[in-house]
């Protein structure tokens, strides 16, 4: 084995160099320069990133429970899960979704049928989901109602940077967890000066 010839002050050094270039790179990477409607942002109280319209997040936000858990959905079962994402968006909420399996795919066309905004939720980074320039609808029913992801209408979040890939899972228990913080969150406003769209509850 190798040893480490460098003198203890020299390794001491270059450790603070590597740990200072790791950190400054950390920091230019969630740094931003323009809202979120105009580039992805990662928003620090709930460790989440966040591209689009967070106006949404103070909204009336719904889910559609039955979308949440195991995947292997019926045809009955999914024009269920599409009847009561509908009645949901007729009630004026806005819905919260994601999009890694069809009953949530199925869910998340009904806003855009209706011309309402919805809330994403995806497994990875934003580039992978919209396309490199952040401008496509993330799967091929949306697409058929509305080619151009739409920033100044939808919201789209993840807990994963913009260049991240997603998990490919299509039973995904923590998308399906934060899509209940997120309802949940929204519906409290639990805002303050230092979390003002009061997701601190969303973390982890």
């Amino acid at each position: 084995m190798q040893k480490n010839t460098l003198p203890a002050r020299a390794r001491h050094v270059s450790h603070l160099f590597v740990n200072e270039t790791r950190t400054q790179y950390q920091q230019d990477e969630l740094r931003r320069s323009a809202p979120f409607d105009i580039e992805p942002g990662f928003y620090k109280p709930a460790q989440l990133w966040l591209y689009g319209n967070v106006r949404l997040l103070r909204s009336k936000t719904a889910c559609v429970i039955e979308a949440l858990g195991a995947t292997g959905f019926s045809d009955d079962k999914l024009k269920q899960i599409e009847s009561e994402a509908e009645k949901l968006v007729l009630e004026g909420n806005t819905l919260v979704c994601g999009i890694h399996n069809d009953a949530h795919r199925r869910a998340a066309v009904v806003p855009l049928r209706w011309g309402s905004p919805r809330i994403l939720v995806v497994s990875g980074g934003f580039k992978h989901h919209l396309g490199e320039d952040l401008d496509e609808e993330p799967f091929r029913a949306a697409r058929l109602w509305r080619y151009k992801w739409d920033k100044q209408t939808d919201l789209i979040v993840s807990t994963r940077a913009p260049g991240k890939r997603p998990t490919f899972a299509s039973h995904n228990p923590t998308v399906d967890r934060l899509i209940e913080r997120l309802v949940e969150s929204t519906s409290r406003a639990d805002c303050t000066h230092l979390d003002p769209f009061g997701l601190a509850k969303c973390k982890g």
